[in-house]
């Protein structure tokens, strides 16, 4: 062989040990990516499991709640949701606000002692509608992560059109949307998923 030949066949054996090289550096990447995206999932899902017996209560202005937030909820709540509806005592563990302060009061987060407790108030502040304190709206939300409320505000659109064609829906937790159309259930874990189904529905 002349010294060129065995140049060019180092220079592909070189070649070729380098793409090989890259090659598993990419699977050790993908495998990485994925299981930072496992680890991500699951350190979610504990934030969320951790946050299950709070609610978001917004728009009630700051300082009302004064020195004792706890005291100031346990009377509000059952003021604006009926006193007829709670026939015992409701017991919060803590409460505090979050955020910056700015023109608009910061949300309370209220964590109840009991999960029941909280699943009522929410119940009951839905089938309310609008309530008021001092001239405000007061809204009750659970307590979400924030990349779980960035998923499931990726359905408002969709919750939107099936509102229009008075179709039946739920959110569930964790961001999966339950449709009931003419006795079937169906269940979407995306918005593109659900919006395909809507789009196949006949037009009444």
């Amino acid at each position: 062989k002349c010294a060129s030949d065995e140049q060019v066949e180092e220079m592909e054996a070189r070649v070729s040990a380098n793409e090989d090289d890259i090659k598993d550096t990419h699977n050790r990447v993908d495998k990485m990516e994925k299981f930072t995206m496992q680890l991500k999932d699951k350190i979610d899902d504990f934030e969320n499991r951790s946050r299950r017996s709070n609610l978001r209560i917004l728009n009630i202005p700051e300082q009302a709640e004064g020195r004792d937030a706890v005291g100031f909820l346990e009377k509000f709540i059952p003021q604006i949701l009926g006193n007829d509806n709670f026939t015992s005592h409701i017991t919060l563990e803590r409460v505090h606000r979050v955020g910056k302060k700015s023109d608009r009061p910061r949300p309370l987060i209220a964590k109840f002692l009991n999960f029941r407790d909280k699943e009522k108030v929410l119940r009951l502040a839905r089938s309310k509608g609008e309530m008021t304190y001092e001239n405000k709206k007061i809204s009750f939300f659970p307590d979400y992560s924030a990349d779980l409320q960035c998923r499931r505000d990726k359905f408002r659109d969709m919750k939107q059109r099936l509102r229009e064609k008075e179709i039946e829906y739920a959110l569930m937790y964790a961001a999966q949307l339950r449709i009931r159309h003419q006795g079937s259930i169906k269940i979407f874990p995306t918005p593109a998923e659900a919006q395909r189904y809507l789009k196949d529905l006949p037009s009444e």
